[in-house]
C-alpha cells in the first residue's frame, strides 16, 4: 500500500486509515524506536513508544500535505524515542537493599561482578560489530526472547531468513569470542 492510498483511507475513515498505517509502518517505526531505546527501555517501553508514534501521526498528520508519510513517521519516531530515552534515563535510580549491601562487602563478589560486567560489555561490543540486521536478530532472540517469526515481523524479513542469518551470525560471534578466549 502506498502513502497516497493510506492518506486517502485516513481521509475517508479514521479507523481504516489507522489500521492501514499500523499494518504498513509498525515494523519501520518499531525498528527506529528500538535502535534508540535499546539498552535503556524494556520491550513494553519500545512497543508503547511505537504505538504512541503511530497514534500521534494519525491524530496530527495533515493528509493534504504533499510530503512523504514515511519520512514524517521516521522523524516522529526518532523524536519520540529520544524524548522517551531522556525520560527513562533521568528516572533510573539504584536502590541497595540490606541483602545486596552484604554482597557488596565481599571482595570476591565485587571481583566476579566486575569480570562478568567486562565480559558482558565485550559480548555486546562483538554483537554490535556484526552489523545490522544480525546484531538486532541476536538481541531480539537472546535478550528479548523473541521467536524468529516475531523478529521477522519487526525487521520486515522472512522468518526463514532470520533463522539462517541468526545461525551465521552466531558462528561469526563464536569465532570473534574465541579470539578473546571466551566460549559460548
Amino acid at each position: 500500500m502506498t502513502d497516497k492510498d493510506i492518506k486517502q483511507l485516513m481521509k475517508r475513515s479514521a479507523s481504516e486509515g489507522f489500521k492501514a498505517l499500523f499494518d504498513e509502518y509498525w515494523s519501520y517505526v518499531y525498528t527506529i524506536v528500538f535502535s534508540i531505546l535499546r539498552g535503556i527501555g524494556s520491550k513494553n517501553d519500545i512497543e508503547d513508544c511505537t504505538a504512541d508514534v503511530l497514534s500521534d501521526v494519525m491524530m496530527n498528520y495533515d493528509t493534504e500535505h504533499e510530503g512523504s508519510l514515511k519520512a514524517y513517521l521516521g522523524t516522529s519516531a526518532k523524536r519520540r524515542a529520544i524524548d522517551m530515552r531522556r525520560s527513562l534515563s533521568s528516572h533510573r535510580s539504584i536502590s541497595i537493599e540490606e541483602d545486596e549491601s552484604m554482597l557488596l562487602r565481599s571482595e570476591d563478589n565485587i571481583e566476579a561482578k566486575a569480570e562478568s560486567s567486562h565480559i558482558s560489555a565485550l559480548l555486546l561490543q562483538r554483537i554490535e560489530e556484526l552489523g545490522e540486521p544480525d546484531s538486532t536478530i541476536i538481541i531480539q532472540k537472546y535478550f528479548y526472547d523473541r521467536s524468529s517469526a516475531e523478529t521477522a515481523r519487526i525487521l520486515g524479513m522472512n522468518p526463514i531468513t532470520v533463522r539462517s542469518r541468526l545461525r551465521r551470525a552466531l558462528k561469526k560471534l563464536k569465532d570473534a569470542l574465541t579470539d578473546l578466549d571466551i566460549t559460548l
